[in-house]
């Protein structure tokens, strides 16, 4: 079972970490800060169609056929 907290206050976060590792039953904390929080890159994708030659229908020709099957 996992348990997820969001908390607020970076001492007392670091005071509520000391005191689940003190607990027996406790397996794992993994710590993850908002920085380390990696939203997607809308830009990433940008230019993956370059230099093809596809258009809107040729798209949905293909998708058309793999579902008549």
């Amino acid at each position: 079972m996992k348990i997820v907290i969001d908390v607020s206050n970076e001492k007392k976060a670091k005071h509520l970490i000391d005191i689940l590792k003190d607990i027996p039953y406790v397996k794992d904390i993994k710590v993850e800060t908002e920085k380390e929080k990696k939203k997607p890159d809308f830009k990433s994708v940008f230019g993956i169609w370059k230099d093809r030659e596809i258009t809107i229908e040729k798209i949905r020709k293909k998708a058309w056929r793999k579902i008549d099957k």
